[in-house]
């Protein structure tokens, strides 16, 4: 999905927003495939947290809250079968390109 910040420190917490868009008419694959995605990457080892939400105001939108305990975790997490497949099946389902949020805590 995203490779870790190149100068960051491999142990620090890293916090992700993956948007989705479901093509008109594959929603409903679009939600399956990222329920799947979320069942098999909760139990990743470094996972903290790893939540899909519908957009409540853009039908057809699915935002993923990922939490890693490093950018090692997310890496090892990204290079798992169970995120390839997933990427290979949403390609046809898409309407876009995945965009992701890099997330930076203020405090």
């Amino acid at each position: 999905m995203t490779e870790a910040v190149p100068g960051a420190p491999a142990t620090t917490a890293v916090h992700l927003i993956p948007v989705f868009e479901a093509k008109r008419g594959f929603e409903h694959e679009l939600s399956r495939l990222l329920s799947e995605l979320q069942a098999a990457s909760r139990l990743d080892d470094g996972c903290l947290e790893y939540s899909v939400f519908n957009d409540a105001e853009a039908p057809g939108t699915f935002l993923l809250y990922e939490k890693w305990t490093s950018s090692t975790a997310l890496d090892v997490h990204n290079e798992q079968q169970h995120v390839k497949d997933f990427l290979v099946a949403a390609k046809g389902v898409m309407a876009r390109d995945l965009k992701v949020h890099r997330l930076d805590p203020l405090s």
